[in-house]
């Protein structure tokens, strides 16, 4: 902040608000920009956002670390960590509660002066607030205030003290925390476990440190030197990230002897690191001087996480701007959406897209998932403009059972859909040999081998004959005949043959086969009926 880059955060409950931190704090109203024109005075973010200025708070000078308040009443209170190591708390103008007017201005003094490295609000009781400072000889370096203290004077006393000279009004200071951890060391970060309120995790000088403030003698600590950026995965409490120079170590706390994972590291020096609120596994690190964002997709991490075999991670980063970017802040609320601000407090925001997969169903469905959406592209089921894929149309058929209509043979041109006028033909031959054979079978129970050598004479005369035809067919002798034209027949001894019309024809005039050098009398053999199979006879 002061002599500082800037840092930004995202309003905990206001999805259209954002602050910037620097030497003041400025608060921004987000708005869109995809059917109205950028208004006078507002700042472009992205191609359809723009932020406008709403309150500018410089009360509060030389800020080292920011924290907004994580409940709903007041909005707008942020803790204030400074250099002397003073928490002020402040607020930013928009909230006229007469109810928390007593706490703007409230300022929780330690014991000695030295800076305030870090602030966090504890999930559970929101009116916690540890702060984490440097090291001063045998001092404690975690303080936990309770910003309500003066409902509890016995716990936390409190003394009234005038302003600075030539001011009349007064403030509270706050002398005693709650609790004092980390003696004689220097806290850089901390965070609360989400699973548990009384679950401090810090990062001390030379270890990570989990102090239970229910028994504040003891602690669970690992010595590393990745204790910078302590911040807990908001879907898997158990995993933590925290870095050191240029690289990030990601532990397991319930087993909390070393890292699970170490990261790639680095060229240059992080700044950040934080995990997306609304993605699983999806951690975000920035180096100093760089305008790119590297992003960690731990999606795929085997839980709980085992001894010997690291987890997948896929890495990818993303460029939001051209310039280096002093800070980054997830959005609470919107899906994989991201702000950034730059040393001369430009800022940009933006989505980072998910990685696409697609999929090809077998029946011609494409499908492919982005982020919580699954997308699907079918065939439009009234677009008769363009021919069906083949694999389209015998799904189509299996599902209406065709070709299993061995009743009513003709009928399974139309659970084809009665589009195709060859198969129809198909269908109807297929149907009139079925009943030419049943009625064969009538008249001659007992020559049942003649029926398969049958040839043209005899079925046309089954046709024109007065043979029982099923009585849901509704074709007359003549379209029998004329569908007859047009099936292919062939004779049984020779194998060759034509069509039903051209054979006759033929026959009419000839008894021997129309194809050259044959020497098969097909008309006499189908007159007999008596044909022996060609395999058989004897040369």
């Amino acid at each position: 902040m002061s002599g500082t880059k800037p840092d930004i955060l995202w309003a905990p409950h206001h999805v259209d608000r954002f602050v910037v931190c620097d030497s003041e704090l400025s608060l921004y109203h987000v708005e869109s920009t995809v059917n109205s024109e950028l208004k006078a005075g507002s700042l472009r973010l992205s191609e359809d956002s723009a932020a406008t200025l709403l309150s500018i708070n410089s009360d509060t000078p030389y800020m080292k670390c920011v924290a907004w308040y994580l409940n709903y009443d007041p909005e707008c209170l942020l803790a204030v960590g400074q250099a002397n190591g003073r928490v002020v708390l402040t607020s930013l103008g928009q909230d006229h509660n007469s109810k928390f007017k007593d706490l703007i201005g409230k300022e929780f003094v330690p014991k000695h002066a030295r800076q305030c490295n870090t602030l966090a609000w504890n999930p559970l009781d929101s009116n916690w607030l540890a702060a984490g400072l440097d090291k001063h000889r045998a001092d404690f370096s975690v303080l936990i205030w309770d910003i309500c203290s003066k409902y509890t004077p016995d716990i936390v006393p409190m003394e009234k003290v005038k302003l600075s000279a030539g001011e009349t009004e007064t403030t509270l200071l706050v002398t005693k925390p709650l609790y004092e951890l980390g003696q004689n060391d220097a806290c850089l970060s901390l965070c609360w476990l989400p699973r548990d309120q009384k679950l401090l995790l810090a990062g001390m000088h030379r270890n990570l440190a989990i102090f239970d403030l229910r028994n504040t003698s003891q602690k669970m600590f690992v010595n590393t030197k990745a204790v910078q950026g302590v911040t807990v995965d908001p879907y898997f409490h158990d995993r933590v990230a925290s870095f050191y120079e240029g690289q990030v170590a990601i532990w397991d706390l319930r087993k909390f002897e070393k890292p699970v994972l170490t990261l790639t590291e680095q060229p240059k020096p992080l700044t950040k690191v934080a995990w997306c609120p609304t993605r699983t596994g999806l951690l975000a690190t920035l180096t100093r001087d760089s305008n790119i964002i590297r992003l960690y997709d731990m999606q795929h991490t085997p839980t709980p996480i085992g001894d010997e075999t690291e987890p997948t991670i896929i890495e990818r980063s993303v460029q939001p701007c051209d310039n280096y970017i002093a800070s980054f802040a997830w959005h609470p609320t919107s899906q994989n959406r991201m702000i950034v601000v730059t040393p001369n407090r430009t800022m940009s925001d933006f989505t980072v897209f998910e990685r696409i997969s697609l999929a090809w169903s077998p029946i011609t469905s494409l499908m492919w998932a982005c982020g919580r959406h699954l997308y699907e592209c079918t065939e439009e089921e009234n677009d008769n403009s363009l021919e069906k894929d083949i694999a389209t149309k015998m799904r189509l058929r299996a599902l209406s059972r065709y070709g299993l209509d061995t009743e009513q043979v003709w009928r399974n041109h139309i659970l084809a859909g009665n589009e195709d006028p060859q198969l129809k033909s198909l269908w109807y031959t297929l149907h009139f040999m079925k009943q030419y054979t049943e009625d064969m079978d009538q008249k001659s129970p007992g020559n049942k081998g003649s029926l398969v050598y049958a040839g043209i004479k005899s079925i046309v005369k089954s046709s024109l004959g007065g043979t029982k035809s099923d009585e849901k067919v509704d074709l007359s002798k003549d379209k029998k005949l004329a569908q007859f034209n047009n099936w292919f027949t062939w004779c049984h001894n020779c194998r060759h043959g034509g069509h039903a019309g051209h054979m006759l024809s033929w026959f009419r005039d000839h008894a021997e086969c129309p194809v050259s050098a044959c020497t098969c009398k097909c008309m006499q053999l189908d007159t007999t009926g008596n044909l022996v199979p060609a395999e058989t006879v004897q040369p």
